[in-house]
């Protein structure tokens, strides 16, 4: 496997605390301590260009989401101010869409849903609660509830489940903090509510991400967690509605863990932590998740 290595000269005036790249790998939205969330143009050659810096928050940004592109060019944030921020591009230029005063202390996380779910969008808080934000076509708005008092000491990330175009599938999040635990949570329709259905364990500390993988493969789901406790957890259910969640230690690192991700197709994770490094996993044939040599550069 070649790895091509690409640097992007941001210019944010202090620590980059996320970046993610839009659905196409076009565009790629950074957030620092700086207070700024940055958009640049990637292109295939490896170019880059700066598109827009926005500048809303009154403190650290730690994370960014893009929304499907069937929604238009939008991108969320979450930060140290308690706020959610939804930005829209608009004739080519990025502006602030809605504003949310969304949590009672800082807002560690956002994440927009798969598209089958509409357009929605979940945020975590070190107070405990996570936020749902849906757009209503119907009245052009957004409207905000709250899953109250989901992790004790407060919610360090989310993730949506993969969505289906199955008229009754469920909508599902999962949800990782400060108790040690990861939750799964799933919307009742009649109650209008969502419960928690599943409490996964594998960390003894603070559970820093958690990912559901974006697809399912071999017709299983897969969510990975990790944390300061340096456990990088993997969770397999086959069939979410009747199965349990089989849960496997992948590594128990020297150093905390505080990021995961998933490779598009769910083949590949990557995470980081207090090494300074990223490592990437491959899961084989055999169904084994195995670490790639990294490349010396």
């Amino acid at each position: 496997m070649t790895t091509i290595h690409q640097r992007i000269e941001t210019a944010h005036r202090d620590a980059i605390h996320d970046a993610q790249l839009n659905m196409y790998g076009s565009r790629l939205a950074t957030c620092g301590s700086d207070r700024l969330v940055k958009i640049f143009e990637v292109r295939p050659n490896g170019q880059s260009f700066p598109v827009a810096e926005l500048a809303g928050h009154a403190g650290p940004v730690w994370k960014v989401s893009w929304a499907h592109p069937k929604f238009g060019g939008l991108l969320a944030s979450a930060a140290y101010d308690k706020k959610v921020l939804i930005w829209q591009e608009v004739s080519g230029r990025w502006q602030k869409s809605y504003e949310w005063n969304a949590h009672e202390a800082s807002t560690t996380c956002v994440a927009f849903a798969p598209p089958q779910y509409g357009l929605m969008l979940a945020s975590a808080s070190a107070d405990g609660d996570i936020g749902i934000l849906r757009f209503d076509a119907a009245s052009s708005q957004w409207l905000a509830s709250k899953i109250p008092k989901t992790h004790e000491q407060g919610v360090n990330a989310v993730s949506w489940a993969p969505g289906s175009s199955a008229h009754d599938a469920k909508k599902r999040l999962v949800s990782a903090g400060n108790d040690k635990s990861v939750k799964i949570w799933v919307f009742n329709e009649q109650q209008n509510e969502w419960e928690c259905e599943k409490v996964l364990h594998g960390h003894t500390d603070y559970v820093r991400d958690v990912a559901w993988c974006p697809v399912t493969n071999n017709g299983l789901n897969s969510i990975v967690s990790c944390g300061v406790d340096g456990n990088l957890v993997l969770y397999r259910s086959k069939n979410i509605e009747t199965d349990d969640w089989q849960s496997k230690l992948l590594e128990k690192d020297t150093n905390s863990l505080f990021h995961v991700s998933w490779s598009p197709c769910g083949t590949f994770l990557s995470v980081s932590g207090d090494s300074n490094a990223i490592s990437i996993w491959r899961e084989n044939l055999q169904g084994q998740w195995m670490k790639v040599p990294r490349e010396e550069s």
